[in-house]
């Protein structure tokens, strides 16, 4: 579909009989629809390095894809309906006319218990953590290990691609990230063997892959959702990688007491940190997240945007000196 055209599904679409008169937010690669009691998320028709909308078919796909995975552990997913068009008018509920689009059906939830919402404001309690990691455990003991091998040069490769010469840095930073990559690089090199280890012993599994603070909601009962759809590869990691986006989210915000309460209410329900050498890979987690939060801000840079990249750069660097003192 056009960007007209989801504009006007938004106005005019109608969904169980009723106009749904919806708000558009747009991302770099969907439209989400937002009425009073619904969200309609619509694939843009597309083609990345890492996925593929560009077919009707393909949209479909994910959209189905979707409600799937995240079913797993949110109950707000409803389904994948079919967007149809029928003189002049636009149905969310594929019983007439023909097939324009798909759309994933959420149940809409408020926006002020978002998790990353709330901890700008300070409001985030020791209670939402540890019902969050509570259920973030549950959710990851029921997956089954995947023995996907670790390979050291695309782990190098995912670290050295902050230092692109399309994101934009001071002098200052693209010294320090000259310096993070050379320490990333010797840390893999000298962990590498914990890394497999972790495969072996079913730390890597089929998860969310994108457990940030934007994906949840802190209701009465904490809600995930939108996780990683269009790529098994990148949603199936190790345990602590998942857990790491949180931490370092929270430490973000300077919630550091709940980070590391998070982990001590997670570990007590699967026990994933073995040895002085996970909580080192732990810390190496947490940079790589910050390092990943650091990339994607640069990418469109604003005032606002390089402000906020240059948190995440701290943060690397926070986690790097952590690491060099042991």
């Amino acid at each position: 579909m056009k960007t007209e055209e989801v504009q006007q599904v938004a106005r005019e679409g109608i969904y169980k009989g009723r106009r749904i008169e919806g708000q558009l937010i747009e991302t770099h690669i969907s439209w989400i629809i937002l009425s009073e009691k619904w969200a309609f998320k619509l694939k843009k028709p597309i083609k990345l390095s890492f996925l593929d909308y560009s077919t009707l078919a393909s949209r479909a796909h994910f959209c189905r894809e979707e409600v799937r995975l995240n079913s797993r552990f949110s109950a707000i997913y409803d389904r994948c309906c079919p967007i149809t068009h029928l003189n002049g008018n636009w149905y969310l509920d594929g019983k007439r006319g023909t097939v324009r689009e798909y759309a994933v059906v959420m149940r809409r939830q408020p926006e002020e218990y978002r998790m990353d919402k709330l901890l700008k404001q300070g409001k985030v309690t020791e209670q939402q953590v540890k019902k969050l990691a509570e259920k973030v455990a549950l959710f990851h003991r029921r997956q089954p290990a995947e023995m996907v091998p670790f390979q050291l040069t695309a782990a190098k490769a995912l670290f050295a691609d902050i230092v692109n010469p399309s994101l934009r840095y001071t002098a200052e930073q693209r010294t320090f990230l000259k310096e993070a990559v050379r320490w990333s690089d010797s840390f893999l090199e000298t962990h590498r063997g914990r890394f497999k280890e972790r495969v072996q012993l079913g730390y890597v599994r089929d998860l969310h892959g994108d457990l940030h603070a934007g994906n949840v909601f802190l209701s009465e009962k904490p809600v995930l959702f939108d996780c990683i759809e269009f790529s098994k590869s990148i949603r199936t990691i190790d345990l602590l990688y998942e857990v790491a986006f949180l931490c370092m989210d929270l430490e973000r915000y300077g919630e550091d007491s709940l980070a590391g309460l998070f982990m001590e209410t997670y570990l007590k329900r699967i026990p994933i940190l073995d040895t002085g050498r996970d909580a080192s890979i732990f810390t190496y987690y947490k940079c790589l997240r910050a390092n990943v939060r650091a990339k994607v801000l640069g990418m469109n840079p604003t005032p606002e945007r390089r402000k906020e990249q240059a948190c995440y750069l701290a943060l690397m660097e926070r986690y790097l000196r952590q690491e060099e003192k042991k």
